[in-house]
C-alpha cells in the first residue's frame, strides 16, 4: 500500500498522526488557512494563563529524512517536526527549533546553503540518527516555548 502513496499523501497522513499526538500530549492544534511556511499552530487557552502559540513545521517522510530550509529562519520560536515513518503504526517525531537544526548544517558557508539554501539527508546515516534521537518526541519542548511566549 504504501507504494501507492505519493509524497503529499504522506505529508497529510503524517500531520495527521502528529496532530493526534499533540492533542494527546495536552496541546490545542489549530490548521492556517494558508500554507505561508506554517504547517500547524500549536497553542495553550489554558484560562488561568494568557494566551500563547507556536509555529509548527510539518516534514513528514515514509522512511527516514532530515532537512533544515533556510526559508523558516524568519520565523520566531518554529518549532521544526520531522516525522520518521509517517505512514507505520508507530512513526516518530523529532522536534527542534529551528537554531538547534541549524547545528546539523555541516557547512554554512557551503554550496547546499548558500545557493539551495537548504541541506537535506533522503539517507540518515547512523551516527546522524542516534544524535537525532536526542530530539524525539520533544514536547516539552513545546511546553517550554509556549511558557516563554506567555512572559513576552
Amino acid at each position: 500500500m504504501a507504494k501507492d502513496l505519493d509524497t503529499q499523501q504522506v505529508e497529510l497522513i503524517g500531520t495527521a498522526a502528529l496532530e493526534a499526538e499533540l492533542i494527546r500530549q495536552g496541546f490545542e492544534v489549530a490548521r492556517p488557512r494558508r500554507d505561508r511556511g506554517v504547517d500547524l499552530i500549536v497553542y495553550s487557552d489554558s484560562p488561568d494563563q494568557p494566551f500563547a502559540a507556536l509555529p509548527i513545521q510539518v516534514k513528514a517522510a515514509s522512511e527516514k529524512t532530515f532537512g533544515v530550509f533556510k526559508k523558516y529562519e524568519k520565523f520566531r520560536n518554529m518549532v521544526m517536526v520531522n516525522i520518521w515513518h509517517a505512514i507505520s503504526a508507530k512513526p516518530r517525531f523529532i522536534l527542534m527549533t529551528y537554531e538547534e537544526a541549524l547545528v546539523f548544517v555541516p557547512d554554512l558557508g557551503g554550496h547546499s546553503w548558500t545557493n539551495n539554501h537548504c541541506y537535506t539527508w533522503s539517507y540518515i546515516p547512523k551516527s546522524l540518527e542516534e544524535k537525532l534521537a536526542a530530539y524525539e518526541d520533544r514536547w516539552d519542548l513545546l511546553r517550554t516555548l509556549l511558557k516563554r511566549e506567555t512572559k513576552v
